[in-house]
């Protein structure tokens, strides 16, 4: 089992230094009040992650005490796998949101139908052409909400996985989405529509989680993020 704890902080840069703060304050504080809660709480529940995220939203705020002034803690983030982490924020420490990442590929072709292709090929480039071209897609879905006592968890993890896999992935996995998928018979299938598209899919369909996020990444370098209308 090895896991990723991230922790953001903000505040004013020192001038005289540089610095926004003492890193290894941070990873004192860290080690001090934050591990050693979440590996008694694995060690007690044989390490299902799911149960977990209650114990980093009850040491968010004693971690966010162990920040010295004037910085303060913004989130932490245990992330359990490549493609599962919990996260708390600053203001809803009893909240906690999960994300989960999926993979799918597709073909495109980006265009404007009110646009001549003279500014098709100027604005899309290669991207436009006429034959497709495929990606091999991220997914990051985020859910938000408050941990079930019993369980510990937010949403279900196998129903998380289904509602997914039945509104986005086996609509747009190895698909032509100007072809088969039913939103982009009229709309261009930019990256930036696409995570609106599958927010609408998604919305309301983790019981009480609130859908948070939608982040899709096209390439390695560019993705496009949506957090509701």
């Amino acid at each position: 089992m090895f896991w990723v704890l991230r922790a953001v902080v903000t505040g004013p840069v020192d001038e005289r230094t540089g610095y926004l703060c003492d890193l290894k304050s941070i990873d004192r504080m860290l080690g001090d009040t934050v591990i050693p809660r979440l590996v008694e709480r694995a060690t007690t529940t044989n390490g299902k992650p799911g149960a977990v995220a209650p114990a980093l939203a009850t040491v968010f705020d004693l971690a966010a005490q162990g920040c010295a002034e004037p910085v303060s803690l913004v989130s932490l983030q245990l992330m359990v796998s490549p493609f599962l982490s919990f996260t708390v924020m600053e203001g809803e420490p009893q909240m906690v949101s999960v994300t989960r990442t999926f993979e799918f590929c597709a073909a495109h072709r980006l265009g404007g139908k009110d646009l001549s292709d003279e500014e098709n090929r100027r604005i899309f480039g290669l991207c436009g052409n006429p034959n497709w071209h495929g990606h091999n897609y991220l997914l990051e879905v985020t859910v938000r909400g408050t941990p079930d006592e019993r369980t510990g968890t937010i949403v279900n993890p196998p129903d998380f996985v289904a509602a997914v896999r039945e509104r986005v992935l086996d609509a747009v996995d190895h698909k032509n989405l100007n072809l088969e998928c039913r939103e982009f018979a009229s709309l261009n299938p930019s990256v930036e529509n696409m995570a609106r598209v599958i927010w609408k899919r998604l919305e309301g369909a983790f019981g009480a989680a609130r859908l948070a996020s939608i982040r899709v990444w096209e390439t390695s370098k560019t993705y496009a993020e949506y957090t509701g209308p």
